[in-house]
């Protein structure tokens, strides 16, 4: 039988969702590397599947998926897309390329390859150590944002507005020989009360991009984390042309093989700019697509990975808008002690899913990274109707919460100033 390596850690999609979206096509064997997060779900991924390793060492799982062999890797998680690069590659398997791994999970690589390219003129430079700060500050200038070269969900994501503020910041977050980037701010136009931001979903098969969706997004909540998104996004025929070519742009910049991706852009007086390009699936895009138009990306990226070149359907306009909300966990660390009303937000008309993430008496590490309690979604007939929706459910959901200096209750509408 066909025999799919998924590269697993933390991030879009969970195993059971994979193994759902592909176990008819493929065995699915599950590679597990020494991590929190991939240990704890190993016990579900040996009750779905197979699991084997991974030593993040690249030989060493070359041999491995040799010994099994694999006829074709992809992975979910910002974590492992190197690994899963690497592999594909040198099994001569369909995947984004080495090097492309390599550019979509190093922000200062990506930024420099974007430049190189005449794509996107952003200014970027990379941080090793305090000593490298004002060289860095001088070549980006201010206001800028400092995030680590690695990473996802705006972990350790800040704006910088001053010089020696900067600094202490970045003695306060960098871990040791860790990487981080500067890049200049990018301002986004006013589209209250929309996002100042949206994302584009890709398939890429062979170096050819194939958009399936183009993704509204709620307004951030401080300082970068993101909340929620939507289908449709709101541009016209005109902005959405100039959002899915530069995304076409970067990823030819990128050389970018075969694979799903995740393309941010700012929306700016000017024009759309990329924030990032991401190597995988988008966050919750899965049950979006699959609720909104019937279609699931996570088969769309195993069939990819197989070596399938049926370009996929995009996601066509119905009349209806359909969406998801995060509800962001508190920057100051403590515990959820409960999440009160959510069967009364439920009942909110057109609402119609509500999963959380977060169970009472889980311990929130606090910070800036994007850290969801839940997710809430529904259809509207338009955008207005989707508001209005939020709106009534906010009314009706609060959450508990043991901070250090005591307990306190917060409604859904100061969640994402909390």
């Amino acid at each position: 039988m066909t025999r799919l390596l998924v590269p697993y850690d933390k991030g879009a999609v969970h195993p059971a969702e994979i193994t759902r979206a592909l176990e008819d096509v493929a065995e699915i064997v599950f590679a597990v590397p020494d991590s929190e997060h991939a240990r704890r779900l190993e016990p579900v991924m040996a009750a779905l599947g197979r699991t084997v390793p991974l030593s993040r060492h690249r030989e060493t799982d070359r041999r491995t998926a040799e010994a099994l062999g694999v006829d074709g890797v992809v992975t979910f998680s910002e974590l492992m897309i190197r690994s899963a690069g690497w592999l594909a590659a040198d099994l001569g398997l369909p995947g984004p390329g080495a090097e492309a791994a390599e550019a979509v999970t190093d922000k200062n690589r990506q930024r420099a390859l974007l430049r190189a390219a005449g794509v996107d003129t952003t200014r970027s430079a990379i941080v090793t150590d305090g000593s490298g700060w004002d060289a860095a500050v001088s070549a980006v200038g201010l206001p800028a944002v400092l995030k680590p070269a690695r990473g996802g969900g705006s972990r350790e994501t800040h704006p910088v507005t001053d010089l020696e503020e900067g600094r202490r910041l970045l003695a306060g977050v960098q871990g040791a020989g860790e990487v981080f980037v500067l890049e200049e701010l990018l301002r986004g136009a006013d589209r209250a009360p929309f996002g100042d931001y949206v994302s584009v979903e890709t398939v890429v098969l062979g170096g050819t991009p194939h958009h399936f969706a183009l993704t509204g997004k709620f307004p951030l909540a401080a300082p970068f984390r993101e909340v929620g998104q939507f289908w449709p996004a709101p541009l016209d025929e005109a902005e959405a042309g100039r959002v899915l070519d530069l995304t076409a742009a970067a990823l030819k910049a990128l050389g970018f093989g075969t694979g799903v991706t995740h393309t941010e852009l700012k929306l700016t007086p000017d024009g759309p700019r990329v924030i990032e390009v991401n190597g995988r699936l988008g966050g919750h895009i899965g049950e979006l697509a699959r609720r909104a138009a019937g279609v699931d990306p996570v088969r769309m990226a195993g069939l990819a990975a197989l070596g399938d070149t049926t370009p996929p359907r995009p996601v066509t306009a119905t009349g209806r808008v359909h969406w998801q909300y995060n509800n962001p966990a508190p920057r100051q660390a403590g515990e959820l002690t409960a999440i009160n009303g959510w069967r009364e937000a439920r009942q909110v008309k057109g609402v119609t899913v509500y999963t959380p993430y977060v169970r009472a008496g889980a311990r929130l590490p606090g910070g800036v990274m994007t850290e969801p309690l839940d997710l809430l979604g529904g259809e509207a007939a338009d955008h207005d109707e989707m508001f209005g929706q939020l709106a009534e459910a906010g009314r009706r959901l609060t959450y508990s919460f043991r901070f250090a200096e005591g307990d306190r209750t917060i409604p859904m509408r100061y969640l994402p100033d909390a």
